[in-house]
């Protein structure tokens, strides 16, 4: 069941990398603010036992980096593939992009939006599905 539940994760997530990736190669490289810029750590633990159970490789630990900003940013931008990414960098939208979304394509936002209600729901259930299959320690 793991493995289906990721699947489907990898599928939706490459279906709104999709969808978000016009948009966004406008424009996040001309912001003045970027939020990548703003942000430090990001990956939670869903993002972990995905990114864990899925075989991509455990890029969210950088030892003794302070610099300011998310450690993946750099003059390129993001240095992570985008299914290793954050849930969060997928679904966080400033207001420019939403605007341009809903200019480019007014349906896009809702198709966006059902998709990572879907995403979400998957990841719970990729967490059930781990702690259901993880063999029990029995208890004392």
């Amino acid at each position: 069941m793991v493995s289906q539940t990721i699947g489907r994760i990898e599928e939706l997530l490459g279906e709104t990398v999709a969808l978000q990736q016009d948009a966004v190669s406008r424009m996040c490289p001309g912001c003045q603010s970027p939020c990548c810029s703003r942000v430090h750590y990001l990956f939670n633990e869903k993002d972990i036992l995905f990114l864990k159970l899925s075989g991509r490789k455990s890029r969210w630990r950088r030892e003794a980096f302070t610099r300011k900003g998310c450690w993946f940013l750099d003059e390129n931008g993001c240095v992570l593939e985008p299914g290793s990414r954050p849930f969060i960098c997928h679904t966080y939208m400033c207001e420019d992009l939403k605007t341009a979304f809903k200019r480019w394509d007014p349906g896009l936002m809702g198709l966006l939006e059902g998709k990572f209600k879907e995403i979400g729901g998957m990841r719970s259930r990729l967490w059930a599905e781990y702690l259901e299959e993880k063999p029990r320690v029995p208890e004392p």
